[in-house]
């Protein structure tokens, strides 16, 4: 990936003018989100600023470990205090996100509302404007992109154990453990760079996708099991489960991350999607097999949202039925396959 001498020349100006930064990411933050904000705060920790990450909400429990030690805020738990430190900030990193609403709408209006200058690091597409803007869709994660800035910025000997768990951390689940997003070679020589520090591969993976709490391996397990619907001649399959579900296996944010991915382990299913009922809306997950079902494209055509061509989210505000039913129609159609 090749960086704009420009903007990072910008970048270094910024940050060597700014004493307080913030970084903020998206609601229902995932491992790219935290271990981005969290790997560039380690980095900018060395040159002694003032930094604050604010998350939307909490973040899921498996990634805890990498907020250990970092001085966080959670917007909706302390709003005064989070509005209060975005005020004082000269300088705000929005990451992982390419918007401020992706914030949500009260953290959102507050970011937009700052005149302080802001730097977006992100791999979504369509991203709005900032003073400077680091967007790279074709890269696997943020934390990729967080990476190859940093390298630019300060040479690979920056790079220490818990900048690298940040970025590792965030590279990996952004990936699926490396079975999506990762077909080119610079992923791979990123995340070889930051094993040179040290870090312990095994107990980071063990730490992301292997702690799980009894209810939610239940929880796992009633959605394989009872709410798995197949289409073999159309290849595709989704998982939905609604709000009452939800509640009896006691759900916490983060507890259905990757159960997406268990419908792409069935032989001959290439198309796939988690319907999960929220407050107001249907959250939808998406996944494929192939860049030929660009699920960016039919999350962003028919379900409110976008992503990646192979990895994308949407959202629907019918009920569960009506949601699935419109879904079902979808996948007989075929429509999730790009016709361009």
């Amino acid at each position: 990936m090749i960086l704009k001498n420009k903007d990072i020349t910008e970048l270094q100006k910024l940050i060597n003018n700014a004493k307080n930064i913030t970084i903020a990411t998206h609601i229902n933050p995932d491992g790219d989100a935290i271990g981005s904000c969290c790997g560039l705060y380690h980095y900018l920790n060395l040159l002694s600023k003032n930094i604050t990450i604010i998350i939307p909400n909490n973040a899921p429990s498996n990634l805890n470990f990498l907020l250990k030690n970092v001085n966080h805020i959670v917007f909706e738990e302390n709003v005064k205090q989070a509005k209060q430190t975005f005020i004082n900030s000269d300088l705000i990193f929005v990451m992982d996100m390419n918007n401020d609403n992706r914030s949500g709408d009260t953290m959102g209006k507050t970011i937009t509302e700052m005149n302080s200058n802001k730097v977006l690091i992100d791999h979504h597409v369509n991203p709005d404007k900032y003073n400077v803007s680091f967007s790279y869709p074709d890269v696997s994660s943020t934390c990729e992109v967080v990476f190859y800035i940093l390298k630019k910025l300060s040479g690979e000997k920056i790079f220490n154990k818990d900048i690298a768990t940040a970025l590792y951390s965030g590279i990996s689940t952004d990936t699926g453990s490396f079975s999506y997003s990762c077909n080119h070679s610079e992923v791979y020589t990123a995340v070889a760079s930051l094993l040179k520090t040290g870090i312990k591969v095994n107990k980071i993976h063990n730490e992301i996708f292997n702690t799980y709490s009894k209810n939610r391996l239940h929880l796992l397990g009633y959605a394989i099991s009872k709410k798995l619907k197949i289409f073999e001649q159309q290849r595709a399959a989704y998982i939905y489960l609604d709000k009452k579900e939800l509640d009896y296996y006691h759900y916490q944010p983060g507890d259905l991350e990757g159960v997406v991915n268990y419908c792409l382990k069935l032989d001959g299913i290439d198309f796939c999607a988690l319907l999960s009922e929220r407050d107001n809306k249907i959250k939808m997950s998406f996944r494929s097999t192939d860049e030929k079902i660009d699920v960016n494209k039919f999350a962003n055509k028919y379900w409110n949202g976008g992503g990646h061509v192979m990895a994308s989210g949407g959202k629907g505000f019918e009920s569960m039925n009506e949601v699935r039913e419109k879904l079902e129609q979808q996948i007989k159609n075929m429509d999730f396959i790009s016709k361009d």
